[in-house]
């Protein structure tokens, strides 16, 4: 028998993506495996098999890729999302092409590969649950793409520092020159060049490990 708490991931889990098929809400109790892993956890690793599609139930998880001392930011899966790229490995055997990382304590239903890609074909809600994955994935990677094809650096980092003093609602920025660099796909001293020059024309102040938005 499931534990209560179980259950109620299950359960928000079955009314975020309506699934409707009872058949389908018993295969997922049976093979999905609940878990919550820490902060900095590694759910996907570049140029390894794929195992599981993992379903985030709360929590964030970051999604990149990585070329030597350079990542590229491709999006976020939030809250009764997946990760498309690793639901594309699903239909074949194939090796990641992308890293995914827990960004906070994120709670997750794991579902084996091989009936995330049987269930495409056997229930209606599932289909659409994966239908629409690619949809919305595919919007945010033609949005990354677009900002890296057509923004300069400087730009990139601004419009990112903006973003998330707007969502913290703080003129303070916590993050270091190399999380920044991160995030806008360059590199550490890059960063923290244009942000001297953000300093001398007025637009921000650095202080020790923060970045304050003037």
């Amino acid at each position: 028998m499931l534990s209560p708490n179980k259950m109620t991931e299950f359960d928000q889990l079955f009314k975020a993506l309506n699934i409707i098929e009872e058949d389908l809400k018993a295969e997922i109790l049976n093979v999905g495996i609940l878990q919550t892993v820490p902060k900095n956890s590694f759910i996907v690793e570049q140029h390894k098999y794929i195992k599981w599609l993992a379903l985030v139930i709360s929590g964030k998880v970051r999604v990149w890729q990585e070329n030597e001392d350079r990542q590229i930011l491709l999006y976020y899966v939030n809250p009764v999302q997946t990760c498309v790229l690793s639901l594309s490995a699903t239909f074949r055997d194939c090796k990641s092409i992308i890293n995914a990382k827990t960004e906070e304590a994120t709670t997750l239903i794991k579902i084996p590969v091989r009936y995330a890609t049987e269930w495409s074909f056997k229930y209606k809600s599932w289909n659409a649950f994966t239908t629409n994955s690619f949809i919305f994935s595919y919007e945010d990677l033609l949005h990354s793409y677009k900002n890296l094809a057509f923004n300069k650096i400087d730009k990139r980092l601004l419009d990112y520092i903006q973003s998330v003093s707007k969502k913290n609602n703080s003129p303070y920025i916590k993050l270091s020159h190399s999380q920044l660099a991160k995030e806008i796909g360059t590199t550490r001293e890059v960063v923290s060049k244009i942000l001297k020059q953000f300093e001398l024309s007025g637009v921000v102040s650095l202080n020790f490990k923060q970045i304050e938005l003037l």
